[in-house]
């Protein structure tokens, strides 16, 4: 759910060790960045809580199994980003209306991200809402026939026609499909492989539900593209997934109904007053 720093990360900092770390004083409220810190930068401390993340971002390791090189370049690239917001705010930069607005949007979307990801974990999808869920969906999910099948594409009633009556006569639907079809299967013998009513032009589906297999349809079927002369070369009904096979699509719709319907029912307990835009309320 997240991209410049993940809401798994964030969380991941309670599991960080305290070890090999100097511990600042103790303090009546207790700093959520923990006591330790790794080292002090210009007398201001540089929290462990802080370099481990920063080393499992850019490093991919984690801060205890870094070489001396590897810790002493974590920890420099940490001291440069303090530096850096430092020189910022030293310079006003951080009040400037833009980037105030940037900074208070990153923040709310962080925090937001981490919420969602504990409420997710206080509320996870359970096996009876997902079965709930799959079942609600079977209809939609099996049932769907398939067809196989060859496709002959001319321009004209009149050339739809001659190609019917040549099958008529015994000639190979694969030979016409070759001499005649301006479509694109034309030169592969007009074969359409496996196609569902969600794949194909609709007159064709409707023809080759009416049709039995090992036929060809012996009216024209006409559709945007021209006219259509169809064999039928076989048909099954698709069998819907398995619960287990959709398991983890899911519970991911499952749950991201429930942090929705958690916004909702946030928002619906607030109270919104819109501003007119010059800084008063309606």
């Amino acid at each position: 759910m997240t991209k410049v720093v993940g809401a798994w990360l964030i969380l991941s900092l309670a599991s960080f060790a305290a070890a090999c770390s100097k511990t600042a004083g103790s303090s009546a409220t207790p700093d959520p960045l923990g006591p330790t810190y790794v080292a002090t930068l210009n007398g201001k401390r540089i929290p462990e809580s802080v370099f481990r993340l920063e080393t499992i971002a850019t490093m991919r390791k984690n801060a205890d199994d870094l070489t001396p090189d590897e810790r002493k370049a974590a920890l420099n690239d940490v001291a440069g980003l303090y530096l850096l917001a430092d020189e910022g705010r030293q310079k006003g930069l951080f009040a400037e209306r833009t980037i105030a607005a940037q900074l208070e949007l990153s923040r709310l979307q962080l925090e937001a991200r981490v919420m969602a990801t504990r409420f997710l974990e206080q509320n996870a999808a359970t096996d009876a809402e997902m079965q709930a869920v799959y079942e609600q969906n079977l209809p939609r999910l099996g049932g769907q026939q398939q067809f196989k099948a060859k496709n002959i594409v001319v321009g004209t009633k009149e050339e739809a026609d001659l190609v019917i009556k040549q099958l008529h006569q015994g000639k190979k639907f694969a030979d016409l499909a070759r001499e005649r079809a301006s479509g694109p299967t034309g030169p592969n013998g007009g074969d359409l492989g496996w196609f569902t009513a969600d794949t194909m032009v609709q007159p064709v589906v409707e023809a080759a539900r009416e049709m039995k297999v090992g036929t060809f349809s012996t009216e024209p079927i006409k559709s945007e593209f021209g006219y259509h002369v169809l064999l039928l070369e076989d048909a099954r009904t698709q069998n819907a997934p398995s619960f287990e096979e959709l398991r983890d699509e899911i519970k991911n719709a499952v749950e991201r109904d429930k942090l929705q319907k958690h916004i909702h029912d946030l928002i619906a307990a607030a109270k919104v007053v819109e501003g007119d835009g010059n800084g008063g309320g309606n």
